[in-house]
Formats: C-alpha cells, structure tokens, sequence
C-alpha cells in the first residue's frame, strides 16, 4: 500500500470517520446488520459487496413494498437536460406522494441531492467506476416540489453507483 491511501485513510478517521476493512462477506453482513438495527449509516462498497447486498436485499416482495421501479426513459431525459446526469446505470427508485397527491419522483430527489450537496457531487456519484455508496436507513426531511408540504414517508432507491437507500425488511419509512 501506499503511502499516500495512509494519508487519506488517516484524513478519513481523523475527520471522526471509520474506515473498515475486512473481507466481502464481513462487509456485506456490516451493511445487513445495520439494516436491521435501524441505524443511519453510509457506506462506500465495491461493485461486487454491493451486488451481493442487491442480491440479499432487494427480494421481489420488498421492490414491490417499496415500490421502486426503473426511472423512465422520458425522466432520464429531464434528469439530464436539467442536471446534467447523463448516466444512471440500473438506477431505481420509490416514487411516494404527499397528502394532496403530488407524486414525488426520481427528479425532485436529485433536485435535492443538488441543493444539498451540489450538481458536482451528484454528477461525481453516478460516474463512480468501483464504488457503490449505500445509505443505510436515512432520515430525510422534503418538501413536496409542487405544494411544498412536508412529505411522509421513506425515500427508497437503488443502482450500480447509488447502490441504494434501504430500510429494515419489511421497511420501516421514517
């Protein structure tokens, strides 16, 4: 290893992160038991950690609950032409409404992404060749983007490079 993974591993924890490793299937049970437990956590995965959680995670009866389904390719187009994401690989994800029925999609969760963190930052999460980030039982707070009331509910997503965020099974939406 080189010296200079030292320094950034050393940046990492010295700026109160962790940085674990250990082998696939230790890592994959981390991210499962963190599922459960109902803790927030991020975590940064190779491809092959990630598909493996997909495997295990994702079963038919929690994409269903979940209602999470490929972003359209009319979405795609919006996404790209307004944020400049070109590529979202096998992306999914949960579409939910608001109490007047507003429907919350793919777009305004990256519109989203984008004020919190920048169009940079979004960009530079779809364009990961190695890595998968996983959010683990997250606690956003939105808006709905047509009425502006507080929305309910989890937002639930998936793919390649975003490699998801995911709630306990059954899912337990906060």
């Amino acid at each position: 290893m080189d010296t200079s993974t030292l320094a950034r591993i050393e940046a990492a924890v010295g700026g109160g992160k962790v940085v674990v490793a250990a082998d696939d299937d230790t890592i994959v049970a981390l991210v499962q038991q963190t599922i459960q437990s109902g803790r927030t956590a991020s975590f940064y995965l190779s491809r092959a950690q990630a598909r493996t959680l997909r495997e295990l995670h994702w079963t038919p009866e929690l994409v269903r609950a979940s209602h999470l389904e490929e972003v359209s390719a009319e979405e795609k187009a919006l996404i790209e032409a307004e944020l400049g994401v070109a590529d979202l690989g096998t992306f999914r994800f949960g579409r939910f409404s608001c109490k007047n029925g507003h429907v919350f999609t793919a777009l305004d969760f990256l519109r989203h992404g984008v004020r919190a963190h920048g169009r940079d930052t979004v960009k530079a999460i779809f364009e990961l060749r190695d890595t998968a980030f996983v959010r683990v039982n997250p606690h956003f707070s939105v808006r709905c983007a047509t009425c502006d009331e507080p929305m309910d509910g989890g937002i639930t997503y998936e793919g390649d490079t975003y490699g998801g965020c995911s709630y306990p099974d059954p899912p337990v939406c906060q």
